[in-house]
């Protein structure tokens, strides 16, 4: 009995200790603490003593930061948006995410477990309403959260992963990816970029996919043939062009199974999690070529 009290002030004592640390902070500080990776790669490059931002929003008193800049290599850049939400206990869920340009990374980051601040399946829920097959265990799409600068309803849009990024995941979607160890392809998806491009006729990707090149018009033949018997550059064969195009119109055919485009969660106080308040539209039609023209090509920068 007297192991068991001991224990319960222990308890009472570590959540003391927790709620003291955050009110210890302000909320600014605890932003800007949130927001560091980023902040810590800019540069005073006028050297006026200053850091050189190329946009910075604080507004605290709203749980809202945002900070973005670049440095002289290359001409990268960094951008972070940290948000707080307050729980009914006093302390707040502090939820951050970034863009790195040049290493293709995007991250997602909480104080608190994903699988507690999302008690939903994001897809089964969420943005495809049933249970949708992973396509080689690898994720398609990325989750966007657009953090509020006042209250606290949340949209959440899924973009669809770079091509030539392989996240391997057991779901489609993830929180965030990089290029660092993921990255396949690079050639190969170049050229089926150009193709998508440059082609004259919109069946002609059909034609590829079907193994059907003799229907392919004379001038496109020309380009798709450029793209073939180039070891370094291009597809061995039409086969590996064929097989690579197919499984680009595997993400597109995923792609047309989003019946919405978005989702608003609301924030429960009470619980420290989100919930799904409002469901958008299904995303606009579109055609397998438009799919591949209106999305990212990984391609190494610097």
């Amino acid at each position: 009995m007297k192991t068991r009290k001991i224990r319960y002030l222990l308890l009472i004592l570590l959540f003391s200790v927790t709620i003291y640390g955050q009110i210890n902070q302000t909320l600014s500080q605890q932003l800007w603490k949130q927001v560091q990776s980023c902040h810590n790669s800019l540069e005073d490059v006028d050297d006026d003593g200053k850091i050189d931002y190329d946009e910075i929003i604080d507004d605290s008193k709203n749980g809202y930061l945002k900070i973005a800049g670049g440095w002289p290599t290359c001409g990268c850049s960094c951008e972070s948006i940290a948000g707080a939400y307050r729980k009914k206990s006093g302390q707040y869920l502090f939820i951050q995410k970034s863009y790195w340009e040049c290493s293709w990374k995007r991250e997602f980051s909480s104080s608190d477990q994903f699988t507690t601040i999302f008690p939903f399946d994001l897809e089964k829920d969420g943005f495809f309403s049933q249970d949708i097959e992973s396509f080689n265990q690898t994720a398609t799409f990325y989750v966007d959260l657009e953090i509020p600068r006042k209250g606290t309803d949340t949209k959440v849009f899924l973009k669809t992963i770079p091509f030539g990024l392989d996240i391997k995941n057991k779901g489609n979607i993830v929180f965030g990816y990089s290029e660092e160890s993921h990255t396949s392809n690079y050639n190969q998806l170049y050229q089926i970029s150009k193709i998508v491009r440059e082609i004259k006729n919109p069946k002609t990707l059909q034609y590829i996919l079907k193994n059907q090149f003799d229907n392919i018009s004379e001038s496109d033949a020309a380009l798709v043939y450029e793209t073939i018997d180039k070891t370094d550059q291009g597809f061995k064969n039409k086969m590996e062009l064929v097989s690579m195009l197919q499984e680009l119109k595997q993400k597109y055919d995923l792609f047309t199974k989003i019946k919405h485009q978005w989702l608003l969660l609301g924030w429960d106080r009470t619980t420290g999690a989100f919930y799904i308040k409002e469901k958008g539209n299904r995303p606009e039609a579109v055609t397998f070529r438009e799919f591949l023209m209106n999305n990212q090509f990984w391609s190494p920068m610097c």
